[in-house]
């Protein structure tokens, strides 16, 4: 009941309280990447680097995620963000702060482990990609629980389509959305954050979180 309550409660706008944090931490999550693409070497600090790591800069395995390439990479990137922020804060916060930290930390793993060649990587993708998959879950469940037949076809279909991307770019070995030109896209990364999504979206939470409001 009291879960209830707090979920419910409104600010001074009509507000639910529980979403009034959104815009405001979709700004600060976003910030860093705009700060690096505006403050002259600061990508080059924070990217991932293979060497650099190597010589303990272990803060680009996390950092690296708010670089970009280009002007055309760091706004698609910025701009799925953080919608999928605002979108994934009223599902629960909880579970969206799981899939980020998630995606942050395992992608950069996964391209240490899996591809020891690439000494360079950078972007928001492959947390966008988390995020995407989290969404997608969680309302998926609730379609399925609401036995709305059609709206779980449509969200099917559009994993679907996200997988079909990542085949895209396995096989062609270029980005499908962003002109990417002056990079490589990762297929690793996007698969390995949609991963990261869905254990978010599926993982057992305890009970104390989930009388929060935040299941």
């Amino acid at each position: 009941m009291i879960g209830a309550i707090r979920s419910q409660a409104a600010g001074r706008h009509g507000v639910p309280l529980r979403l009034a944090g959104a815009a405001p931490t979709a700004l600060l999550l976003s910030a860093p990447a705009l700060l690096s693409a505006l403050v002259p070497g600061a990508a080059g600090w924070l990217a991932y680097d293979r060497a650099a790591i190597a010589a303990g800069e272990l803060w680009r395995i996390v950092t690296c995620h708010w670089t970009h390439w280009s002007f055309d990479h760091l706004a698609w990137d910025l701009a799925a963000f953080g919608v999928l922020v605002l979108i994934g804060w009223r599902a629960s916060v909880k579970r969206l702060l799981l899939a980020l930290a998630l995606s942050a930390v395992l992608i950069p793993l996964a391209v240490w482990t899996v591809l020891p060649t690439m000494i360079g990587y950078r972007g928001l993708s492959g947390i966008d990609s988390a995020l995407f998959t989290f969404v997608a879950a969680t309302l998926l469940k609730e379609e399925i629980t609401a036995g709305r037949r059609g709206m779980v076809i449509a969200i099917a279909l559009v994993l679907a389509g996200f997988a079909g991307k990542i085949a895209f770019e396995l096989v062609t070995g270029a980005a499908l959305f962003v002109d990417s030109s002056s990079f490589v896209p990762v297929p690793l990364a996007h698969a390995v954050g949609g991963a990261c999504g869905w254990i978010a979206a599926e993982m057992p939470l305890p009970a104390r979180i989930i009388h929060e409001g935040s299941s």
